[in-house]
């Protein structure tokens, strides 16, 4: 309990009347009692400030963004105070955050990759959020459907998106596209395009790549989610709880974005991707390689390491019956772990950067990022910035998300040893593609069984 002194002047008796010391010792209580109101959180502004612990997956200059993002929600809530903690998040594995909640030392609000909440929810690591969304009047259209659905698990929502990734946008570049004597402003549209625009930008000196078009396969497992569902594939049914990864669209899929390393010799594309830098020497910028796809980040990364580049975003090339406009989205979202401290205020802070018209704006602004509510003012701000028009239709379109699983960390690496064995011949594309079906089944009924 706090205890404030009050400092009274002396009376001396007969001097002043009985009825002015009741009203100054009354005022005195007043005083002694709004500082116990204060303390207890019963005031508003200046009274007890809760401190809540935040952990987040972000270092460097994404880490100074999201202090900004912090330090305003700090200034609009007067009585809670975020501190925010690093922790690596790997999608595989999370035993620190696992091993605090055992230990009932949990954060009071914790980030979650879209592909982690299901198996953190099926883990018991964080609380079902009904009640609070229920309270506060959320609605899943609030969302964009695949923002949404990752967070929805066996008829409970987990999370709430934080901000949202549109994958990908197909970017290509216009001054090597007039190099190669192709129509600048004309992208492929087709798979089949695509490999002749390929053949007329890459070059090849004395056995040596120069330059390529395109290198699909680059960004691993989710790479071969992007082009496995351009293909129209399937990667899970959730009604049958079954990993489809062996879908024969998925497989086409695999077989053509391997067929480059082929035709090229892999080993000859590892030393050519092995040259290439980053930032101002991102190969995109510099046209060692021409066309690819590209996430959020890089129109920044164009803004402020190429801001000359003259390229153009479009949808993806489909095959013959493929997806048109295809996509989807992931994204790092926020959930309560299982014994925060601070439910109540830690929701807050979970509400007013994932639902929040003011909140979700500034998170987009200070980290540059895009917001998974729908109704965010931050979106019509960007309509027109270069690039964001493009990824914004994407984002209003998609309807894939990864799947909604508690096995997904498994998988992403079963796909990624699918995509290593066929290319270097250890196995056929479909005979990796159904051990890793074989393989993640065996492990998602394993955590199913195991709840």
């Amino acid at each position: 309990m706090e205890i404030r002194v009050v400092k009274l002047f002396a009376i001396q008796r007969g001097n002043c009347p009985l009825k002015i010391v009741i009203a100054f010792l009354a005022a005195a209580m007043l005083l002694f009692c709004g500082g116990c109101a204060s303390k207890n959180g019963n005031t508003a502004g200046r009274g007890k400030v809760t401190v809540i612990t935040v952990w987040h997956p972000w270092g460097g200059s994404q880490y100074e963004r999201m202090v900004g993002t912090i330090d305003e929600f700090n200034r609009t809530h007067p009585n809670i105070k975020v501190k925010p903690l690093f922790t690596p998040n790997d999608i595989a594995s999370n035993q620190k955050f696992f091993t605090s909640v055992a230990a009932h030392k949990a954060p009071d609000a914790v980030f979650v990759d879209g592909t982690q909440t299901s198996a953190w929810a099926e883990q018991g690591a964080i609380q079902s959020l009904d009640n609070q969304i229920k309270q506060d009047g959320i609605k899943p259209g609030d969302y964009y459907a695949p923002c949404w659905n990752q967070n929805y698990y066996k008829g409970h929502t987990w999370a709430l998106t934080y901000c949202a990734d549109p994958n990908y946008v197909f970017a290509w570049n216009k001054k090597v596209f007039r190099d190669a004597g192709l129509d600048p402003n004309r992208p492929p549209k087709t798979i089949a395009e695509l490999n002749k625009y390929n053949e007329a930008i890459t070059k090849i000196e004395n056995g040596k790549i120069i330059r390529i078009g395109i290198i699909p396969a680059s960004f691993g497992a989710n790479a071969l989610f992007t082009w496995g569902w351009v293909f129209n594939g399937s990667f899970y049914d959730p009604k049958t709880q079954k990993i489809t990864a062996n879908d024969p669209n998925v497989v086409k899929a695999l077989e053509w974005m391997l067929s480059y390393y082929k035709k090229y010799d892999i080993k000859k594309l590892n030393t050519f991707m092995a040259g290439l830098g980053s930032r101002e020497q991102d190969p995109f910028f510099t046209g060692q390689i021409a066309m690819g796809l590209f996430p959020l980040f890089e129109i920044e990364e164009i803004k402020k390491y190429a801001p000359n580049l003259d390229y153009g975003l479009s949808y993806l090339p489909v095959p013959p019956g493929g997806e048109e406009h295809s996509s989807w989205v992931g994204g790092w979202c926020l959930a309560l772990p299982k014994g925060s401290k601070h439910p109540r205020e830690a929701w807050e802070f979970i509400r007013w950067c994932c639902h929040d018209p003011k909140g979700t704006s500034a998170v987009a602004k200070f980290q540059n990022i895009l917001p998974g509510y729908k109704y965010a003012p931050y979106l019509k701000e960007v309509e027109h910035k270069p690039g964001y028009g493009k990824l914004l239709q994407m984002l209003r379109e998609c309807k894939h998300q990864r799947p909604v699983m508690p096995a997904m960390g498994f998988y992403f690496g079963e796909l990624d040893r699918a995509i290593s064995f066929a290319a270097y011949g250890e196995m056929t594309p479909k005979e990796a593609l159904d051990l890793a079906t074989k393989q993640t089944q065996a492990e998602l009924d394993l955590r199913l069984i195991g709840r």
